[in-house]
């Protein structure tokens, strides 16, 4: 018989969108505090949807903020992982990175950095900004003696710097290696990119993905589940939230 994991795929944008979308993206003004009406919102959506595992980008990292261990105390998911990546510029005094939260023990993690690209950009203002460091964190679970590898990450901004992810394929190769070594059963993220497939011949081959629609506020194809070939992903869902990207969730046949 096989299990069912149900899994959501959130960036979740620092807990704060203040909605911003213009030329002068990375210069705008930081909040001072954490949006409680987007973490009320995700606790909701957790909890109907009944969510096993729940793959964060961009989620604060503060234990003064314990904006995630909040988020345990108010569901059942309670077991996590995280890796610290940057500053948060979304929220004032804040770092962000990646969470993973799970209803099941995790038994196993790896976490590390890409390469990063070191792209640069001054604005109108005259501030210039460069790509802050990125990576991706895996954990493993038991579901009923099946081991189970999901893998999370968040990938560099190239439109905000005047660049594309076609113009940087090294980053997307890196991580298809990262994927062919550590075998995940589930790969998620933030990919920052439309057509990553195109560049990453591994993940391409062997994986299947669970969405191929609109995930953010102005209308790209960033966020995406996948799976591995031999494993099948159904009941597919998009659910627009207080942050600038949707969150999606899968049931997978393990």
């Amino acid at each position: 018989m096989e299990n069912v994991l149900r899994v959501a795929q959130f960036n979740i944008s620092g807990g704060f969108y203040i909605g911003d979308e213009s030329e002068e993206y990375l210069d705008r003004e930081a909040a001072t505090e954490v949006d409680d009406r987007l973490f009320r919102e995700t606790i909701e959506i957790i909890n109907s949807e009944q969510i096993d595992v729940i793959c964060f980008q961009e989620i604060i990292t503060n234990e003064e903020v314990a904006y995630i261990e909040n988020i345990m105390k108010n569901t059942e998911l309670n077991y996590k992982e995280m890796i610290e990546l940057s500053p948060c510029n979304l929220v004032k005094d804040t770092n962000c990175g990646l969470a993973i939260l799970s209803r099941y023990p995790i038994t196993n993690m790896e976490a590390g950095l890409f390469k990063n690209p070191k792209l640069s950009k001054t604005t109108s203002s005259g501030n210039t900004y460069y790509t802050y460091d990125k990576g991706y964190l895996m954990i493993e679970v038991v579901i009923n003696g099946e081991k189970v590898k999901v893998l999370t990450h968040h990938g560099f901004p190239f439109r905000r710097f005047n660049s594309t992810p076609e113009a940087n394929p090294k980053v997307f190769k890196e991580f298809d290696s990262i994927i062919k070594r550590l075998q995940p059963t589930v790969v998620t993220g933030d990919f920052n990119a439309e057509r990553f497939f195109d560049m990453m011949d591994y993940t391409r081959e062997n994986y299947e993905k669970g969405f191929d629609e609109v995930t953010t506020v102005d209308n790209m194809k960033f966020d995406n589940i996948l799976v591995v070939n031999d494993k099948s992903i159904h009941n597919q869902k998009s659910r627009k939230t207080l942050s600038d990207h949707f969150m999606l969730i899968a049931d997978l046949n393990i």
